[in-house]
């Protein structure tokens, strides 16, 4: 009997292939996705027909991402006969709170049953869904061995992503006709943020040597918000209002999935929409050179370099960047004069890491510094000052990060107008530094400081060795002292009132 009943599901599902609408079984509606999730579920559906094969479904909190993920693991193991596949998560206990605890709910006996001892769900079709856990290497060696049908990523950003990624690689289909895919739901941040983001949002700056066979018309990315989940906003309205009542910044990261904020974010103030100027307000490079203008040099395999101002308002604007990744010293330099050459700014000291002046392995012998090469052509080079009156006592880096936190600070009153504006403005074309400066984490072991990402913090470098010339740190708010209590109740009882008064006009003339 069970098996018939499993053949009308199989018949149902077949029959709306290309739109899923659900399962039933014995004419109860089990799974009815929403309008947000069933778009996700008919990405995979028609992977055929679109060429997706690696999914992302998520962003903001509250999205109905992990409900969604495990349906999909339903909907397949019980449309195929003999399929296995593969549900992750970075710790048991999320696992058991998100997934387990709901297995014994989703579907009736018949159809299929949890094993808690081996963590696997057998489908009565002979289908199976494994469930695992891990955030190390090794936590993952027992996965490697073996082949799944498809695989499921649940908070894929809590994992480190070259792991993740070594799962994909365990995808082998064992029937015709099936497509295996990777599937992922998640929050942005934590470990593996700025991966995932290149790899499925932006689908940009991932690295070709880690990631050869990269393919981004393969990949399809989902944003999830609350306003995609009615249910729970029926359920509990007033998660909205909890939501709408945040700081604008925590708005982008909890309401709108804002993947350029995250938790253990270095910049957290950083706000593309605030810090980053459109091409509509450019100014053109002779008007630039107005300006007091430095530009920043990292150099290495990466280069990179910032080219800034500080305006007659006290900004600092970034306003072009270079980038050469990985060519020749020769070419470096040709590169680098034919962008100075074009845009007229040549003239511009270049404050440049000190690594320049020392010889690489490969000119050791008759002792030539790289830098000189630069100089040679005509760029004007100079050694940046690591331990200049502006980091004192505390370090370069830490007295760096310290003055840019400082100029990228913005405040906001209660209808999110800035009444602190930042000092520190990017142009939209320096791509690079506003790709990979909210990206910058905290380093766990030192939080004055970023962790320490490979070649990410090379435009940062470059930025902040330029900065620190033209930085002038902000006057220190002034604190009013008050002669009496009096005096203090009358200063702060008052203005609340004014404030509150303010506010019911308001309201009585949207009335």
């Amino acid at each position: 009997m069970a098996k018939n009943r499993l053949l009308k599901l199989t018949i149902y599902i077949l029959v709306f292939m290309l739109e899923f609408g659900g399962i039933t079984i014995q004419g109860k509606m089990v799974y009815e996705p929403q309008a947000k999730q069933r778009v996700f579920h008919n990405a995979i559906l028609n992977r055929a027909e679109n060429g997706y094969r690696d999914f992302l479904y998520g962003g903001a909190a509250k999205g109905g991402k992990s409900h969604a993920l495990r349906w999909e693991a339903h909907r397949n193991c019980l449309e195929y006969d003999h399929l296995r596949g593969l549900l992750i998560r970075s710790s048991f206990p999320e696992l058991e709170r998100t997934h387990l605890a709901r297995l014994s709910t989703d579907l009736p006996e018949a159809v299929g049953k949890y094993n808690a001892q081996s963590h696997v769900f057998r489908y009565s079709n002979g289908s199976v869904l494994e469930f695992g856990y891990g955030d190390r290497k090794s936590d993952f060696d027992q996965y490697l061995s073996a082949e799944y049908d498809f695989i499921l990523v649940d908070e894929l950003t809590t994992i480190p992503f070259e792991f993740s990624s070594l799962l994909r690689s365990r995808l082998a289909g064992s029937r015709k006709g099936f497509i295996p895919f990777w599937a992922c739901a998640t929050n942005p941040g934590s470990v593996a943020h700025g991966e995932v983001k290149k790899y499925f949002v932006t689908k940009k700056g991932l690295s070709l040597d880690e990631f050869p066979m990269y393919r981004p018309l393969e990949v399809c990315f989902i944003p999830a918000t609350v306003y995609d989940n009615p249910i729970l906003l029926e359920r509990d309205p007033s998660v909205l209002t909890r939501l709408q009542q945040m700081s604008k910044k925590d708005q982008q990261k909890f309401l709108y999935g804002n993947w350029d904020i995250f938790e253990g974010q270095f910049f957290d103030e950083f706000y593309s929409d605030i810090h980053v100027i459109k091409p509509s307000r450019y100014l053109r490079y002779d008007q630039l050179l107005k300006f007091n203008c430095i530009a920043g040099m990292d150099y290495g395999n990466y280069t990179a370099l910032e080219y800034m101002c500080m305006d007659y308002n006290g900004n600092v604007i970034v306003f072009d960047e270079f980038t050469d990744i990985k060519s020749v010293r020769t070419e470096k330099v040709r590169a680098l004069k034919d962008f100075v050459t074009t845009r007229g700014i040549g003239g511009i000291t270049i404050e440049a890491d000190t690594n320049l002046w020392i010889p690489d392995q490969f000119d050791s012998a008759v002792k030539v510094e790289p830098a000189q090469e630069f100089l040679d052509s005509g760029l004007q080079l100079v050694k940046v000052a690591k331990y200049s009156r502006a980091s004192g006592d505390r370090g370069y880096r830490i007295a760096c990060n310290e003055a840019i936190r400082d100029y990228l600070h913005w405040e906001e009153a209660e209808d999110h107008t800035l009444t602190i504006k930042p000092k520190l403005l990017i142009y939209e074309r320096c791509y690079k530094l506003i790709e990979t400066l909210p990206m910058l984490r905290t380093n766990p072991r030192n939080v004055e400081d970023t962790e320490d990402d490979g070649d990410l913090d090379t435009w940062y470098d470059a930025l902040k060795m330029g900065f620190m010339t033209l930085y002038s740190p902000r006057e220190p708010k002034k604190e009013i002292e008050y002669k009496t209590e009096e005096e203090y109740i009358k200063a702060t009882i008052f203005d609340k009132i004014a404030k509150q008064t303010s506010r019911l006009k308001e309201w009585a003339q949207a009335l």
